[in-house]
C-alpha cells in the first residue's frame, strides 16, 4: 500500500477473550451463546495486516439520513508505531520497566533503529555492530552465538490522539515472550504475552495519555528451549535450511539425531508491526466474508459477512452495525442490524443470505487464478454507530470463489500411501498445482518491495501457488497475491518445534491453539488462501488435531484443509495415514528422464515440496557472498552457505552431477556456468512431466524453494539476490501454459522419445501444428519431421509423434520442438540437447530422498567442444510511464550453433546486471543464420545503458543499448 493511502483497518480476528466475557450471536436465529473467559481480562490474540504508518479510514453513509457527529479527530483509526524505536540489551540494565517507559528516561547509547518491525540482529547488523552478516563466514565468526541468551529491550514514544473512548495496543508477533510496559505501567506480563505466531490486542485506556506523548517499553526474551535437551518452545525453525555444524546449538543433543540450526538472536524481537488503534466505545473488528457458489453454473453466490464486535464500557450499549458490498459495475449490496451488549461483552455477528436475501448475488464476478481467469475482488465496508454516531469502521477486500479438495483413485505407488491423491478445484474446475516454495529473509526483514518483485517472479515463471511452511511474517504480499490472483497454502513447519509433540507442556498447548487461532484469523478473509497444513513431515496426534479443527471450525475455515503434506505417520496396523500428499523428494538433482519415466514416486501423485536442496548461484551472484580467496576449489566457506543434510551440506550431489555430465571444471566461473544447464534440465523436466504426463496421475508439484532465506546453496529457483540463472528460465520453459515436450527417451525400451503438446491454458487449442528437428553438434540439420491438425484440450495434453533415435549423429545432438498455429505462426519453441548415453537411476529402490545414485549418466562433455560461435548483439530501449523495456537482438551469421546464451542489462559495461527485472526469455540457442530477439523489463527508475552477453560457446561481448 502506498504511504498515505486510505482505507479501512482490514484486520481479521479471532473469536476471543477481550473484556472477560464472550459472547457469539448467529443474526439468522437469534441464538446466543456466552462463556466467561479463560484469559486475562485485557488480553486478546489476533493478527494483523503490516499497514501505513497511519490509516485513516473511510466511513460509508451506507444508512438513509446517516450524518456523523465525529470530529475527524474523533474518527476510529489505526496508527502504526514504526518511528523512534531504539533497542538495548537488558544485560547489566539495572533499571525496571516503570522507570524506561517513562518519558524522561534517557536512552542514550541504545541502539537506533531504521524502522519497525526489526528483528533483534537485524537491528545490531544495520546499526553497525556486526555489519556484512551474510558474506562468508560472518555470522559464525563476527557474532556472539549467545544473543539469544540474553533479554532485549525495544523502546518508543508516541502521540496518542485525543478524544478517543478506547485505546489497544496491537502486537500481531513478538518473538518469543514479552513484557509490555506503558507510561511505567506493566500491562501484559510475559505469562500472557507469549508465543511467535500469538498475536495479542491489549487494552490500553486506563494508561494512555490521550494528545500527549507516550512511552512504550517491550521486554523481549528469545526463545531459549532446545528440543531434546531441555523441552520446547513454539517459535520458528529454519531446520535443514541452514547448516547446523556451523550455526545453532552446539551442545550436547538428546534422543534425535540431527543438529538445531539457528541464528544467534534466534529471530528474537518484534517481528510483526506494533499499532495504536483508537475508537469510541463500541468496537467493530475482523470482518471476513465467507461464500457458497453454485458450481454447476457459478450464476449465483450467497455471501455470510462476520464481524466481532465489542463493548468495553461497564454499562449496557446499543449500536447499529452498517455493511456495504460493492465492485464497480455490480449492484451495492446494503444490510444493517441493531445489536445490545452487555458490560464487558464481545460478540461475532453474522449477516446471512437467509435473513438478508440480498446477499444472495447473481451473476458475480469471480476470483479466478490469474492463470485461468480474473482475480475479481469486492469491498466490504462495515461501521458500527451508537446513537446515529460513528463509533468504529473496518474495510476489506474479499473474492467470490470455492476452494473444494478431493482425493483421485490412483493408487500407482500404494507403498506411499492408498486412498489416492489430494487435488483441488477452483469454481468447480480442475486445478493442476504447479507451485514453489517462498520463504521470507533469514532475520525476517520487512521490505515489501522486495515481496512485490518476488511475486512478479512467481507470475513471470508461471507458478500457480506459492507455499509457506511457517515463516508467516508479512500480510502484505498475501494482499498482492489477492489483487494478483496468486494462490497460496500456508501451515506449520516440519520437525522441529511445532512437530515434537511429546515434548508440548501445557503452555506449548495453550500456544499452539492461540497461534492457529491468530493465523487463520488473519488468512482467512483472503481469497488467494486456498489451503492449510497442520503439519507438515509429521501427522499430528489426535488430542493436537482435534484442537486444531475446532479451531478452523469454529474461526469459519472454508477453504481447503490437511493434517500432513507426507505419508510417513502409520497407524497401529501399519498402513499410511495421509491426505493424499507425499514427501518422497528426492532433494537432490535429477535427469530429465527422471521425471518422464513414470517408474519413481516422487515424479507422480501430489507433492507439497519436491526439487534439489543444491543449487549454485551464476558466477556474478556467487562472488557477492563468498570471498575471492575462498572461491575455489568448493570449501567450507561454501558448505557453510548450503543446507544441513547429508550430502546436502558438501553439495556431493551437484557436483557429481555437474562433474560426471559435463565434466570437471578448473574454476568457479566455469562450475556456475555449467550448473546452470544442470538446474536448467532438472527444473524444466520436473514441471514439463507434471502437465505432458497426464491429470490422472500428476495433481501437484511444488517446487523446494522458489527462492532463498539468504544467500545459499539451499534449493531456489532463483538466488537471494533476485538473478534468474539456469534453474529460473528452465522452470519458466516448463511452466510454459502452452508447450511442446521432449521426454528424453524416458519410456519403454528409450529407442523412441514421445512429443507431446501441452495446454495448460483455460481453453481449448485446435489446428495446431508441431515443428521437430534435429542438430548434431556442428550445426548441421539431421532430420526434420511435422505433425498437423492437433486437438488439445484446457489443462490437457496429446501426444504429436515419436521421435526416434539418430545413432548417426554427434555424441550430444539437440532437439528443436516448436508449436505453430494454423497459420504458421511459431507460438513457442524448445531446445534440448540429447547425449547417446542415457541417464538412469535404475531400480526405484535406487532412488532415495538427499542422494544422487545413477546406473548410468548421460555424457553431455562433447558440448564443451563445440565450435566457438561469435553472435552480432545489439539492444533498443523503449519505455513507458511504468516501465523499461530494452529489446536484445542475437543474430547468429554462422554455420554453427550459438548454445546457452545468457543476456545481462546493465548501467555499465562491466557493471552488475540490473535487478530486479524480468526477460521474456533467456539462455536461449541460436540456430545457424538465424535471429533471437530477448525482451527485458525493468522498473522505470533503473537506468539501462549496456547489455552483456555470455553463451556456453560464445565468446562474452556488450553491447550500448541504443
Amino acid at each position: 500500500m502506498a504511504k498515505g493511502e486510505v482505507r479501512f483497518g482490514s484486520r481479521p480476528w479471532k473469536p476471543g477473550p477481550f473484556f472477560g466475557l464472550v459472547s457469539e450471536v448467529n443474526m439468522q436465529s437469534g441464538d446466543i451463546r456466552s462463556h466467561v473467559s479463560k484469559h486475562n481480562v485485557g488480553s486478546v490474540n489476533r493478527t494483523c495486516p503490516r499497514l501505513v504508518k497511519l490509516i485513516v479510514p473511510l466511513f460509508l453513509s451506507i444508512g438513509a439520513g446517516y450524518v456523523s457527529s465525529s470530529s475527524a479527530a474523533e474518527f476510529p483509526r489505526t496508527i502504526e508505531l514504526a518511528e523512534n524505536w531504539k533497542l538495548t540489551s537488558a544485560n547489566n540494565l539495572q533499571l525496571s520497566g516503570a522507570a524506561i517507559s517513562l518519558l524522561d528516561y534517557q536512552d542514550t547509547g541504545w541502539h537506533t533503529i531504521r524502522r519497525m518491525p526489526a528483528t533483534v540482529l537485524e537491528i545490531l547488523e544495520e546499526d553497525g555492530v556486526y555489519p556484512n552478516l551474510y558474506v562468508g563466514k560472518n555470522m559464525a565468526e563476527n557474532v556472539p552465538q549467545d544473543l539469544y541468551t540474553q533479554d532485549w529491550w525495544y523502546r518508543t514514544t508516541f502521540e496518542a490522539p485525543a478524544e478517543h473512548a478506547v485505546y489497544v495496543l496491537e502486537f500481531p508477533g513478538i518473538n518469543y515472550r514479552a513484557e509490555i510496559w506503558l507510561n511505567g505501567h506493566l500491562i501484559a506480563d510475559s505469562k500472557r504475552v507469549v508465543g511467535m505466531y500469538s498475536a495479542h490486542e491489549l487494552n490500553a485506556t486506563h494508561w494512555i495519555e490521550p494528545g500527549q506523548r507516550n512511552t512504550l517499553a517491550v521486554k523481549v526474551t528469545p526463545e531459549r528451549a532446545i528440543q531434546d535437551v531441555n523441552g520446547v518452545e513454539l517459535a520458528d525453525s529454519w531446520f535443514d535450511w541452514l547448516n547446523w555444524k556451523y550455526l545453532g546449538y552446539r551442545g550436547p543433543r538428546g534422543k534425535n539425531s540431527h543438529g538445531i540450526s539457528f541464528v544467534p538472536d534466534r529471530n528474537a524481537g518484534i517481528w510483526k508491526p506494533v499499532y495504536l488503534k483508537v475508537s469510541g466505545e463500541l468496537t467493530l473488528s475482523h470482518p471476513f466474508v465467507n461464500t457458497e457458489l453454485s458450481l454447476l453454473q457459478t450464476t449465483s453466490a450467497k455471501l455470510t459477512v462476520y464481524a466481532s464486535l465489542g463493548n468495553p464500557s461497564s454499562r449496557q450499549v446499543k449500536g447499529i452495525l452498517r455493511g456495504t458490498i460493492s465492485r464497480p459495475g455490480k449492484t451495492t449490496i446494503q444490510f444493517e442490524q441493531t445489536i445490545a451488549l452487555g458490560p464487558g461483552e464481545e460478540r461475532q455477528a453474522s449477516f446471512t443470505p437467509q435473513q438478508f436475501p440480498q446477499l444472495v448475488v447473481s451473476d458475480p464476478d469471480l476470483w479466478w487464478p490469474y492463470s485461468i481467469g480474473n482475480p475479481s475482488l469486492y469491498d466490504l465496508g462495515l461501521e458500527f454507530l451508537e446513537k446515529n454516531k460513528l463509533s468504529d469502521a473496518a474495510h476489506i477486500r474479499f473474492g467470490i470463489r470455492s476452494i473444494t479438495q478431493y482425493r483421485d483413485h490412483d493408487e500407482q505407488f500404494s507403498d506411499v500411501g492408498k486412498g489416492g491423491n489430494f487435488y483441488l478445484k477452483i469454481n468447480g474446475k480442475d486445478f493442476l498445482v504447479r507451485g514453489a516454495v517462498y520463504t521470507p529473509d533469514l532475520l525476517y526483514r520487512y521490505d515489501p518491495d522486495r515481496e512485490a518483485a518476488v511475486l512478479r517472479y512467481a507470475k513471470d515463471l508461471g507458478l500457480n501457488m506459492l507455499r509457506w511452511e511457517s515463516k508467516i511474517s508479512s500480510e502484505h504480499i498475501i494482499e498482492l497475491a489477492d489483487e494478483q490472483g496468486m494462490p497460496l497454502m500456508f501451515g506449520w513447519m516440519c520437525c522441529n518445534q511445532w512437530e515434537m509433540w511429546d515434548q508440548w507442556d501445557e503452555e506449548d498447548h495453550r500456544v499452539a491453539e492461540e497461534s492457529l487461532r491468530s493465523q487463520i484469523a488473519m488468512l482467512r478473509q483472503h481469497a488467494s488462501v486456498w489451503i492449510w497444513a497442520n503439519g507438515s513431515d509429521g501427522l499430528p496426534p489426535d488430542p493436537v488435531l482435534n484442537a486444531y479443527h475446532n479451531i478452523l471450525t469454529n474461526l469459519h475455515w472454508q477453504n481447503a484443509a490437511v493434517d500432513t503434506v507426507s505419508s510417513f505417520a502409520k497407524d497401529e496396523r501399519g498402513e499410511r495415514k495421509w491426505n493424499g500428499i507425499h514427501m518422497e523428494g528426492p532433494y537432490s538433482w535429477r535427469p530429465p528422464t527422471y521425471w518422464f519415466s513414470g517408474r519413481y514416486a516422487a515424479s507422480r501423485g501430489s507433492c507439497a515440496e519436491q526439487g534439489d536442496n543444491e543449487h549454485i548461484p551464476t558466477y556474478e551472484s556467487l562472488k557477492k557472498f563468498i570471498p575471492v580467496d575462498k572461491l575455489w576449489p568448493i570449501n567450507e566457506t561454501w558448505y557453510f552457505h548450503s543446507g544441513a543434510n547429508t550430502g546436502n551440506d558438501t553439495l556431493i550431489n551437484i557436483q557429481k552431477a555437474i562433474d560426471r555430465r559435463y565434466g570437471s571444471s578448473g574454476g568457479a566461473e566455469e562450475f556456475a556456468r555449467k550448473a546452470q544447464l544442470a538446474h536448467f534440465e532438472n527444473t524444466r523436466a520436473q514441471f514439463e512431466a507434471f502437465a505432458a504426463n497426464g491429470w490422472a496421475n500428476h495433481k501437484m508439484t511444488i517446487y523446494w524453494m522458489l527462492n532463498s532465506h539468504w544467500p545459499s546453496f539451499f534449493g531456489n529457483i532463483f538466488d537471494y539476490y533476485l538473478s534468474p540463472g539456469g534453474a529460473y528460465y528452465g522452470a519458466k520453459t516448463g511452466l510454459r501454459p502452452l508447450s511442446v515436450v521432449f521426454d528424453s527417451y524416458a519410456t519403454g525400451d528409450h529407442r523412441q522419445a514421445k512429443i507431446t503438446v501441452v495446454n495448460q491454458t483455460p481453453m481449448e487449442r485446435r489446428n495446431l501444428r508441431v515443428r521437430v528437428r534435429v542438430y548434431d553438434l556442428q550445426g548441421k540439420l539431421r532430420e526434420d519431421r511435422h505433425a498437423e491438425n492437433l486437438q488439445v484440450d484446457p489443462g490437457g495434453a496429446v501426444q504429436a509423434m515419436t521421435l526416434p533415435r539418430f545413432p548417426d549423429s554427434s555424441q550430444v545432438f539437440f532437439v528443436r520442438c516448436q508449436l505453430l498455429d494454423a497459420d504458421g505462426r511459431v507460438l513457442t519453441e524448445n531446445v534440448y540437447w540429447q547425449s547417446q548415453k542415457d541417464d538412469d537411476v535404475g531400480d526405484p529402490k535406487n532412488d532415495s530422498a538427499f542422494g544422487l545414485k545413477l546406473v548410468s549418466w548421460a555424457d553431455m562433455t562433447p558440448l564443451n567442444t563445440m565450435p566457438q560461435v561469435p553472435l552480432e548483439l545489439s539492444a533498443k530501449h523503449s519505455s513507458s510511464s511504468v516501465e523499461n523495456i530494452v529489446t536484445i537482438r542475437l543474430h547468429n551469421p554462422s554455420e554453427h550453433i550459438a548454445f546457452f546464451e545468457r543476456a545481462e542489462i546493465t548501467s555499465a559495461k562491466d557493471g552488475d546486471e540490473l535487478l530486479p527485472l524480468e526477460y521474456d526469455d533467456n539462455y536461449v540457442t541460436v540456430f545457424p543464420g538465424e535471429t533471437v530477439e530477448i525482451r527485458g523489463t525493468l522498473p522505470q527508475s533503473a537506468k539501462a545503458a549496456w547489455v552483456r552477453l555470455d553463451g556456453y560457446d560464445t565468446p562474452r561481448t556488450a553491447a550500448a543499448i541504443e
